[in-house]
């Protein structure tokens, strides 16, 4: 899969991997960030999410027309120039003001315009390396190690996130809320060190940038009649149909299953299972996994030497990992996301394998029945974490358990006379929201605050919408009966093993592999000479509607729908999708 590739691609992929490196830094914590900062709920959270996510798969269509004019170069250089300017924007801490809703806002359509330039169009240039007949064999393996890369950027962003903005809380005295910034800053160094690397080794890959001129011979130039031409158009359409659900179903990693690590999952891990949590002891794994392919692999004594060496390395820093573990590890909810570019990642060269091994028998299924299996192992995913979640609390119940262990916190911190310290703990939680009537509201506050009926979740959601001052006196002076009661809140907590979302990640990571290249490979090869770049634009939009409609099952989340029907909604559709396929499977195949 190494061997044979041209430099170019090596030179592109690393321009890549520090440009996906921020993007998924940025996005680990940007949900919560809108939770943290602005106190918006849930369903208004993952609706801003998912029309980021709706933009930045929909705009590669624009910046693909765009590069037909300008150069594949150019637009991928505009792109990373006006990707760093919106992650610039995102950096500022400006508050939770008008203001900073219209900056955060301008800051998105700024990285989803950039990202629309560059993510295609360096794409096409990586294609453009294997139009040389010497490498036109090495272009499959070539987009695999590229789809690699990216997975590796986006490996380390969640732990990079996580641990920029907790030490801008501990060691500089943020909020949490304004500690997010920080995690974005990251993303502008990365784009710095990406633009290092692209113009650093431009010369690796020159000419990559010009369009491709057809010839009488290339395939391009392959004549279909009208209706063979309209059959590849259908299938495709019914293909991208079902790619909507997918990425709808795909991309709750992100929304709903971030939502649900951070309220239901065990926030501590201990022995083993923390092991999985620090991401370079899934890079040692990954390690492993490469160097047993290659002492197979390998033509020569020498190779197979160094690979054992690597496994060797790797499992002596395992062991030194695993008894040097501290008792418990902190669990935070963004770290979850690490875990399906690390299955990427290690699962490529098994499925590349697998599926050569099948070919050379004349077993390896094609690729429309791929697709299929791949909604059907989602679905398997989204059943899992339905059996997780029977028994939980509904969401709204989850809420004011957190409530009450937030208000409990600050009260025992304000009773502990250090005030300096319950005032920067208490804005690291709660929003500094001024009112346009102070007065009206604290008399609001007060109202509610009085009423013995008044729960938990009430209290805290009463408690965004007054001054800092008076919030932290009010807190302060919680009534016996109330203090009893946001105990009685914090017992009820219900929270299981990691164990159950790792797997599920685990699967859906499987569905991926199984659906996202093998479409795109579907899609250039099923689609008509004369079509091929609208096709391959119609991906994109069919990828961006999935993700435009991600919020759904946020807005159920929002409505108070138990768990285990949410999940079974997802696994329901994941299921009629599959099934669909498999119903028009031999038009599919027809046409493969």
């Amino acid at each position: 899969m190494f061997e044979g590739q041209p430099k170019g691609l090596y030179a592109l992929a690393l321009a890549n991997t520090g440009e996906r490196f921020g993007y998924y830094t940025m996005l680990a914590v940007f949900i919560l960030y809108l939770q943290a900062n602005f106190g918006f709920a849930t369903g208004t959270a993952s609706g801003i999410y998912s029309t980021f996510l709706m933009m930045v798969y929909f705009l590669p269509v624009i910046g693909g027309i765009a590069a037909d004019r300008f150069g594949f170069g150019k637009m991928v250089t505009s792109g990373i120039s006006i990707m760093f300017l919106g992650y610039v924007l995102l950096s500022v801490p400006l508050g939770a003001n008008t203001l900073a809703v219209i900056a955060m806002g301008a800051a998105l359509l700024l990285i989803s315009l950039g990202t629309g330039l560059f993510k295609g169009n360096l794409q096409v240039m990586v294609g453009n390396l294997y139009d040389d007949a010497k490498y036109s064999d090495k272009r499959e393996s070539g987009f695999s190690l590229f789809y690699m890369a990216i997975n590796i950027g986006a490996m380390f962003a969640p732990t990079a996130a996580i641990a920029v903005k907790n030490w801008a809380i501990n060691s500089l005295g943020y909020s949490e809320g304004a500690a997010y910034h920080f995690s974005f800053a990251v993303a502008c160094v990365s784009l710095i060190v990406s633009m290092a690397i692209y113009y650093g080794l431009r010369s690796w890959f020159a000419n990559t940038d010009k369009k491709k001129e057809a010839s009488k011979t290339d395939d391009a130039t392959e004549t279909l009649s009208p209706a063979e031409t309209k059959e590849r158009i259908i299938c495709l359409c019914l293909v991208f149909a079902v790619v909507i659900f997918f990425w709808m179903a795909f991309h709750q990693n992100g929304a709903t299953l971030t939502y649900f690590a951070d309220s239901y999952t065990q926030t501590v891990s201990t022995g083993l299972q923390s092991m999985v949590f620090d991401v370079f002891n899934l890079v040692a794994g990954i390690f492993i996994v490469y160097a047993l392919f290659a002492i197979f692999q390998s033509k020569t004594a020498k190779s197979k030497g160094y690979a054992l060496l690597v496994i060797i390395l790797s499992l002596a820093f395992l062991t030194y990992k695993f008894f040097t573990l501290k008792p418990e590890t902190a669990v935070d909810a963004p770290i979850f996301q690490q875990f399906n570019p690390c299955f990427v990642v290690a699962l490529t060269p098994v499925s590349v394998a697998l599926f050569g091994f099948l070919g050379k028998k004349g077993k390896e299924p094609k690729a429309p029945t791929k697709i299929g299996l791949g909604m059907l192992v989602a679905a398997v995913g989204f059943f899992v974490m339905v059996g997780s979640s029977m028994g939980l609390q509904k969401p709204a119940e989850a809420d004011n358990i957190k409530n009450a262990k937030v208000l409990l916190k600050q009260h025992e911190l304000l009773n502990a006379s250090d005030k300096a310290v319950a005032a920067a703990n208490y804005d690291s939680i709660y929003n500094k929201i001024k009112s346009e009537d102070p007065e009206k509201d604290k008399k609001g506050f007060e109202a509610t605050f009085n009423l013995e009926t008044a729960n938990a979740s009430g209290i805290a959601k009463h408690l965004t919408f007054i001054q800092p001052e008076e919030r932290l006196e009010c807190v302060k002076n919680l009534s016996e009966a109330k203090i009893t009661e946001l105990k009685e809140y914090k017992s009820q907590e219900e929270r299981i093993t990691a164990n159950w979302l790792i797997l599920t990640y685990l699967i859906l990571t499987l569905a991926e592999l199984l659906l996202s290249p093998i479409g795109i490979s579907f899609v250039s090869k099923v689609a008509p000479p004369q079509y091929k770049g609208m096709m391959m634009g119609g991906w994109f939009v069919a990828t961006a509607a999935g993700n435009l409609l991600v919020a759904i099952p946020a807005l159920l989340w929002d409505a108070n729908v138990s768990l285990p029907i949410i999940w079974g909604v997802l696994a329901g559709i994941c299921l009629l999708s599959a099934l669909f396929i498999f119903s028009i499977i031999k038009k599919l195949e027809k046409v493969s």
